[in-house]
């Protein structure tokens, strides 16, 4: 758990609270120097609407502080993150922007609420309708062995990550492809119809799929990079792995 990200996030979430009642300040200014009739009803809306923005952001960010430090909330705590957290992150993505904050501290955040949202929702699946969806930057780049098309194509040097990942599907019968972008992405989940992605991809790339797939969980797990973004990257084959065998450990 990044300590550091969190606190930003949250930071980030207490900035659109005191934006909401600055706004609603200044609005209730303008129009009570110009028609107090106006004015009194104004006011009754303003007020409503910053409150209920205000307790909606609050209770949203409390709720997320309980699930990234792992304490137990409700079913209806769960639902609702499922709601809010989309919307809270979009307006946090814009206040990031202006403020020049760190959009991958943002990402990795949400990413990581979104993952303990999956994982409190107590989902089983079966291992074939698991789907490890993996960016082509995890293949080496000087391979000429290309897999964006059949990862079986993978020669098994073991010089990236492939030959561990193919041992993954073949223990587990899980399904695994290679996309080379969001369009090949989306092609692969609509053929497929998994009832679970495991998606491996930079913050960016793994905040935008999340958003894009709407009814089917995805666990985020971000790549390591020692070569930079793009190239010849790697990933934690164990947390694939334990995330695999919690999903199907009722099923089985």
């Amino acid at each position: 758990m990044n300590t550091k990200n969190n606190k930003i996030f949250m930071s980030m979430i207490l900035i659109m609270i005191i934006l909401f009642v600055f706004i609603g300040g200044v609005s209730l200014y303008l129009v009570r120097s110009s028609n107090r009739v106006l004015y009194d009803f104004v006011l009754n809306i303003i007020l409503i609407i910053t409150i209920l923005l205000s307790l909606f952001t609050l209770i949203s960010m409390i709720m997320m502080i309980c699930i990234l430090y792992n304490k137990k909330i409700s079913r209806f705590s769960i639902n609702w993150l499922k709601y809010s957290l989309t919307i809270i992150y979009s307006n946090i993505m814009y206040l990031a922007s202006f403020m020049r904050i760190d959009k991958d501290s943002i990402r990795s955040v949400f990413a990581q609420i979104n993952n303990k949202i999956n994982i409190y929702s107590q989902l089983s699946v079966k291992p074939e309708d698991i789907l490890i969806l993996l960016p082509h930057c995890i293949q080496k780049s000087i391979c000429p062995h290309k897999i964006t098309t059949n990862i079986e194509n993978c020669k098994r040097c073991g010089l990236c990550n492939i030959d561990d990942l193919l041992k993954l599907k073949e223990k587990y019968k899980v399904q695994i492809f290679v996309a080379t972008g969001g369009t090949l992405a989306r092609k692969i989940i609509k053929e497929l119809k998994p009832k679970l992605i495991i998606a491996v991809a930079c913050e960016r790339d793994l905040s935008s799929g999340i958003k894009d797939v709407k009814r089917i969980p995805v666990i985020g797990i971000l790549n390591e990079r020692p070569e930079g973004p793009c190239v010849n990257t790697y990933v934690n084959v164990e947390k694939i792995e334990k995330t695999i065998k919690y999903f199907i450990s009722e099923e089985e």
